[in-house]
């Protein structure tokens, strides 16, 4: 957590334990440091986060890239739709129990190359999985998930979850100006 009035970070002992336990142990408290500060603010040169975790430049710099190219960091631009005007929506769907596995790869790798499917999930249990779309607004995004989905014969049920707020993406407290 970023103490602004002092700009000082400050994490909790619990903070810290907390995502060492999720991590199952991989992580150690300077990475865990790194990710948190990361977290807050993904553009944080390696100078900067030595300063914040109390060490050195390289040292911080050899954990940041280990937690990249372990895959456990990735560093990306997050599109904030609601402050476009954008219109999102999460689909929901069960696949038909004699679709083929190939079927179902091959609707996934078109989803995944939709550009405005943007994110996708695999569930366990009632559903199946997941589509997010976004569109311009809610008339075009039901006509971007209509025609997605319109044809497929693997789909069993589906499920339509237009969203109209987002008071937490991720770890991070949203405040809208449309809410």
């Amino acid at each position: 957590m970023v103490n602004k009035k002092e700009n000082r970070w400050e994490w909790s002992k619990e903070d810290i334990a907390f995502w060492k336990e999720m991590s199952k142990g991989e992580l150690s408290d300077l990475d865990v440091k790194i990710f948190l500060a990361l977290r807050e603010n993904g553009r944080l040169p390696d100078t900067e986060l030595a300063r914040i975790t109390g060490v050195s430049v390289p040292t911080a710099r050899r954990h940041r890239i280990s937690l990249q190219e372990k895959g456990y960091v990735q560093i990306m631009a997050l599109f904030i739709f609601e402050e476009f005007g954008l219109a999102s929506a999460d689909v929901i769907l069960k696949f038909k129990e004699d679709a083929s596995k190939e079927e179902i790869e091959k609707f996934i790798n078109e989803a995944i190359d939709n550009k405005k499917i943007f994110e996708i999930d695999e569930y366990i249990g009632e559903y199946d999985i997941v589509l997010k779309f976004f569109d311009k607004d809610f008339k075009d995004l039901k006509k971007t998930i209509d025609d997605f989905l319109e044809g497929r014969s693997i789909i069993q049920k589906k499920l339509v979850l237009p969203a109209v707020s987002s008071p937490k993406l991720f770890t991070k407290r949203m405040k809208y100006k449309h809410v």
